[in-house]
């Protein structure tokens, strides 16, 4: 297929479900980090939009972590990460989509409030930057709990007597919700190498609620079971 290269954010959930689904597939490729801020004009001049993940692959550039799977599953069949009735297929997406465009994106304005309150010029800063971009303000903060709260249910009563979302396999919906979670509390150091001040930035306090105390225990087990490596920058 000759060379694969992935640009990716190291912290970005959205990178890391396509970096977990490569690993999984234990398809290799070449590493390009992203800095925000920095190179998203590099980003933009190759794809028309700023945002990452982004697959460059023989004559294709391909933005979005969903087009990106979805070329994987094509280019590497095996291991599947999508079921074979079409059924399942489409709750993995309904699980791909809340998971990406509700949990991900609400997560993220979370995370944007809590870098905005730390006594830190570097992490205000970042605050700042991602507010800016993402349009941030407290009562959006105040709905993206109540969001994240009733996902983070269901997730945990879908999760109820079942090892994965849908059906029996390890799929893109287990991938996707995983990676999606780090917004609210990353997975262990022994699976996802943070420093202790950005790990600091990764835990809400919905990540430590007792009430959801077996979504994340579920999500270190897919780690544990599928992730196949230690994610380092």
């Amino acid at each position: 297929m000759g060379t694969t290269k992935l640009i990716t954010m190291y912290g970005s959930p959205w990178s890391e479900r396509v970096r977990w689904a490569f690993a999984f597939k234990r398809l290799p490729y070449e590493k390009q980090n992203y800095e925000p801020g920095v190179d998203e004009d590099a980003v933009k001049k190759l794809t028309g939009q700023a945002m990452v993940p982004v697959l460059i692959t023989g004559d294709k550039v391909i933005p979005d972590s969903s087009a990106i799977l979805d070329w994987l599953e094509e280019a590497k069949p095996e291991p599947a990460l999508l079921p074979k009735s079409a059924k399942e297929r489409a709750i993995v997406t309904l699980w791909e989509e809340t998971a990406l465009n509700a949990l991900g994106t609400h997560g993220r304005t979370l995370i944007t409030g809590r870098l905005l309150r730390i006594d830190d010029p570097e992490a205000q800063k970042s605050g700042k930057y991602f507010a800016e971009k993402y349009g941030y303000s407290e009562f959006a903060e105040e709905q993206s709990r109540l969001t994240v709260t009733r996902i983070l249910t269901s997730v945990r009563d879908t999760l109820s007597g079942r090892q994965y979302l849908v059906g029996d396999t390890f799929t893109r919906a287990d991938v996707t919700v995983a990676a999606m979670l780090m917004l609210l509390k990353a997975a262990p150091q022994e699976f996802f190498v943070f420093t202790p001040e950005v790990r600091f930035v990764y835990l809400d306090q919905l990540g430590d609620d007792p009430a959801f105390s077996e979504v994340f225990a579920w999500r270190d087990r897919m780690y544990k079971d599928h992730r196949g490596e230690v994610v380092k920058p």
